[in-house]
């Protein structure tokens, strides 16, 4: 789905409520995420293919693995990693920062909000080395994050 300056991939509600369920231990007042989706390409501009910009990609389905563990270092989201090749070769095709190793293996996490807690709390923010204002580096696992 694309929203001006916003590529989203949309999350079905049933896959929505699989993943709502992993909160349900962490014993925190929540409320649902109202659109749940993964944000693929957020308030940046493509350097190349500028024409497809908008046009390309939308309506595609795309298949992400995520891992079923929840997260909540902001304070406020609850969200889970993700993550997904086809995602990657699509901001690589606008030309948007994508790490890719050698063997073409992608180190990239996305993240899925599950939820936003009804009281914030102190975050506890990993160490991590910023690369655009939309994206940074894990320093623990090495790993991009979107």
């Amino acid at each position: 789905m694309y929203e001006p300056d916003w590529y989203l991939l949309t999350v079905p509600a049933e896959a929505h409520a699989t993943l709502l369920r992993l909160l349900e231990p962490l014993g925190v007042a929540f409320k649902p995420a109202a659109r749940p989706h993964v944000s693929v390409m957020k308030d940046e501009a493509p350097c190349r293919n500028k024409a497809d910009w908008g046009v390309s990609f939308v309506g595609e389905p795309v298949t992400i693995r995520y891992y079923p563990v929840p997260r909540d270092e902001n304070g406020l989201h609850v969200w889970v990693d993700c993550h997904s090749p086809r995602l990657c070769e699509m901001r690589e095709h606008f030309g948007l920062v994508t790490l890719r190793r050698g063997d073409g293996a992608y180190p990239v996490n996305f993240h899925l909000t599950v939820g936003r807690r009804k009281q914030a709390v102190a975050g506890r923010p990993r160490p991590q080395m910023r690369l655009c204002p939309q994206s940074h580096i894990d320093v623990e696992t090495g790993m991009q994050h979107l």
